[in-house]
């Protein structure tokens, strides 16, 4: 029986009429110039003004939860890594626990519930798939001891993050195992990288100073001498592979003695300032911390942004200097001396990422590719951020300021002082007129809008770009994120403005000096064309 209440169609036509004509005066009344493309806002995951990490409020967040889209996959009751974006298979035992410690750094920072979850979910996982199984219950089927120390220092961060005594035990048979068959006094002692290579293989950095670092968490978490004491005669020994005049890291000794020729790279550097400063904390013995102090020199002088590490090690390291660097700081109160360069590292990270999961390859100094990209590369993103430190943000006042480039002296300008809509930015000398005076209005959570006085319209990227080179111009300001800069002060008196949709900064088309040269957005590089003085008026 049909209802005697419903509408007739005829009805309904009347009523869809309406329903147009009212929307298409609503329409009309309320008409304004088109925007520039939009893209969707992106949600503020801490509100709070004090960044916890990184260069803005919750990016840690979103390279972290990016790289957990991109590369964790939960199946069959088993969390794990995948090994890349097209290879979805559980990743290598070391690499498994490798991954681990980016988490282990995140939660560090975050302390979010869930990612102290995922640590437990994953070590549980690790332990049913590659030590449970073992009939020695162990990881000595895996002849490579820097191998079994990843595992190690991923097991006793578990412990110190959890409590659970599992993963403390299973640290500590595990680094008796690297110890007992790894040490000898071939070459004087040290510990052989691959047991199936002795005698005649070689004793080198990656497999002394993680073996170092990992003793001396489980010192600390068992108070057991006899393992300080071993790392600190591991140290004696691999404290030779320190060039003690230029401060970088030759590879290891093998048969034919020291190898000077090897890549001086920051992986090994890293894990040098790591262990050191590791031993600093406990001996308190000086020299420790001055050879962290001295080695992390070389890699700041040397690589301003840091870039991929040798193909020796493969597509990843960086992040063990990062974290070594931030621990070393942390400990002893030395943010002064490397926040700076933290920071730096952050913003060309974080403006060459990929959009698609946030992450970026480990060239911080290039745009990361869009095709296939390794779980384990894509980490020392997520590790960078992580370990950035907590600060008070520092906000620019509210005002109308004259924007003036590092690199030419010249000021923001709106071409040929035009008002119109899509008006070409660029830089030009000082005229005091109003196309070269900007409003700045902080919007909260470290970002801004930049309104130019003459026009009203707002600095904007144009067509929402988010690659390198595109141009800026203004439009009429409706408040998408092509329109919000991020204002970050990496060196002092200068500003670096970084497009919130993009993470791009503010730059001068080729670094140019020229009158009417175009600003641009483009990667983050740490060059005098990307910082700018904001001179109050």
């Amino acid at each position: 029986m049909k209802n005697s209440t419903a509408l007739k169609p005829r009805q309904w036509l009347l009523i869809m009429l309406c329903i147009t004509a009212f929307f298409s005066h609503c329409v009309k009344d309320e008409q304004k110039p088109a925007p520039s493309p939009a893209v969707p806002e992106t949600e503020n995951i801490n509100s709070n003004p004090l960044a916890r990490g990184g260069i803005d409020p919750g990016i840690d967040d979103q390279v972290y939860d990016g790289w957990l889209r991109a590369y964790l996959i939960r199946s069959g009751g088993q969390t794990y890594f995948c090994n890349s974006l097209t290879d979805r298979s559980r990743a290598f035992m070391w690499g498994q626990a490798y991954m681990i410690t980016g988490v282990e750094d995140f939660y560090d920072k975050s302390q979010r519930a869930d990612a102290k979850q995922l640590i437990i979910d994953l070590l549980n996982t690790f332990i049913a798939n590659e030590i449970t199984p073992a009939a020695t219950k162990d990881l000595s089927w895996d002849s490579w001891n820097d191998d079994i120390e990843w595992a190690i220092i991923a097991l006793i961060r578990g412990y110190q993050i959890t409590g659970n005594t599992a993963y403390r035990d299973a640290a500590v048979t595990n680094w008796n195992v690297v110890y007992n068959r790894g040490w000898n006094n071939v070459y004087d002692g040290g510990i052989w990288e691959n047991m199936e290579d002795v005698p005649n293989g070689g004793k080198i950095a990656l497999s002394n100073y993680p073996f170092i670092i990992a003793g001396c968490m489980i010192y600390n978490a068992t108070g057991n001498t006899d393992v300080l004491n071993k790392c600190i005669a591991t140290y004696a020994w691999a404290r030779r592979l320190l060039n003690t005049t230029t401060g970088r890291l030759y590879e290891g000794w093998g048969p034919n003695g020291l190898s000077v020729t090897s890549d001086d790279n920051i992986y090994n550097s890293g894990l040098f300032v790591n262990a050191a400063n590791a031993l600093y904390q406990i001996t308190r013995t000086a020299s420790y911390l001055d050879d962290a102090k001295f080695a992390a020199a070389h890699v700041i002088n040397t690589w301003p942004i840091l870039n991929q590490d040798k193909p020796a090690n493969g597509d990843f390291g960086a992040d063990q200097f990062v974290r070594g660097l931030s621990l070393m700081a942390t400990q002893n109160n030395l943010w002064g001396t490397y926040r700076e360069y933290l920071t730096k590292q952050c913003l060309a990270a974080w403006s060459w990422r990929r959009y698609d999961y946030n992450v970026s390859w480990n060239i911080w100094s290039a745009a990361t590719p869009t095709g296939d990209v390794r779980a384990m590369e894509a980490e020392g993103s997520v590790v960078l951020q992580a370990v950035t430190p907590s600060e008070p943000y520092e906000p620019v006042a509210d005002g109308t300021y004259r924007i003036v480039n590092r690199n030419s002296g010249k000021v923001l300008d709106c071409r040929d002082g035009n008002t119109a809509n899509g008006t070409i930015v660029q830089q030009y000398t000082w005229n005091s007129t109003n196309a070269q005076r900007w409003t700045i209005t902080g919007l909260g959570n470290g970002q801004y809008k930049i309104i130019n006085v003459a026009s009203g319209r707002a600095l904007d990227l144009k067509d929402v770009s988010t690659e390198a080179m595109a141009i800026v111009h203004i439009w009429d300001y409706v408040g998408w994120n092509n329109q919000k800069v991020s204002i970050t002060s990496p060196e002092n008196g200068y500003y670096t403005l970084s497009f919130v949709h993009s993470g791009k900064v503010l730059d001068v088309l080729s670094g140019s000096t020229d009158e009417r040269a175009s600003v641009i957005q483009y990667g983050y590089h740490g060059g005098n064309s990307e910082q700018w003085q904001l001179i109050r008026l």
